[in-house]
């Protein structure tokens, strides 16, 4: 089901893709952890939040995912709270 939803993604079928990395993060599949925090990040195929994308690379970097401790580590570098005047 992972390489399904990574191909609809690729395909910029966000909201077929959606549903499928949701129950694959929900089952502890760290690869769909991060791509469901990329969705929500960008906004492709369900609301963008910032909250629910970082929580979801939480989860995956907890479970190993380099890409989502890459991702966390570029927020928190590229953030306003930290950006100088």
């Amino acid at each position: 089901m992972l390489r399904e939803a990574i191909e609809l993604f690729e395909k910029e079928k966000f909201e077929e893709a959606f549903p499928l990395f949701k129950n694959l993060a929900r089952e502890g599949d760290s690869e769909a952890m991060y791509y469901l925090g990329v969705l929500y990040y960008e906004g492709w195929g369900v609301e963008p939040s910032k909250e629910e994308a970082i929580k979801w690379w939480k989860r995956a970097e907890r479970r190993g995912s380099l890409d989502a401790k890459y991702m966390l580590q570029t927020i928190l570098t590229t953030s306003s709270i930290f950006a100088r005047e």
